[in-house]
């Protein structure tokens, strides 16, 4: 096993650990990895920066975009309460009705689009006032 290898390793059980206590923030966490691994010589400055050229990197930050943009706008809260309020008490039903919801719209638009869509709808969503979040 190589020293770079161990270090890695290392690095990433704190960052596991860190992610775990959420203290501090995720993202400052991962932007602390990005930066410590060309710090320690692990990786050179090009090859951190390299993974940013990826598509599903910028895919990825444009659904947290527009996830938030629809969070903003209430547009997850309306529909979430609309399911809320059609599923009255019933978890089953409230499963049963966000699954119904995700493949109908999925069938017209993109999955990455959808999951943009309902990541807030379904962290925001109760099944009756007063209620216990869903579990998911």
């Amino acid at each position: 096993m190589s020293v770079d290898l161990i270090v890695v390793l290392v690095l990433l059980a704190v960052t596991i650990a860190l992610f775990a206590i959420g203290r501090p923030r995720m993202d400052a966490v991962a932007l602390l990895v990005i930066v410590a691994l060309p710090l320690i010589g692990v990786l050179t400055v090009p090859e951190t920066l390299a993974g940013f050229a990826d598509p599903n990197v910028v895919l990825i930050a444009a659904l947290f975009v527009v996830g938030e943009g629809l969070s903003r706008t209430g547009v997850t809260f309306r529909l979430g309460d609309w399911l809320s309020a059609q599923a009255g008490t019933s978890q089953t039903r409230l499963i049963v009705l966000l699954m119904l919801s995700v493949a109908l719209l999925g069938a017209v638009m993109s999955s990455t689009g959808v999951v943009a869509i309902f990541i807030p709808v379904v962290l925001t969503t109760r099944l009756a006032p007063g209620s216990p979040r869903v579990s998911c």
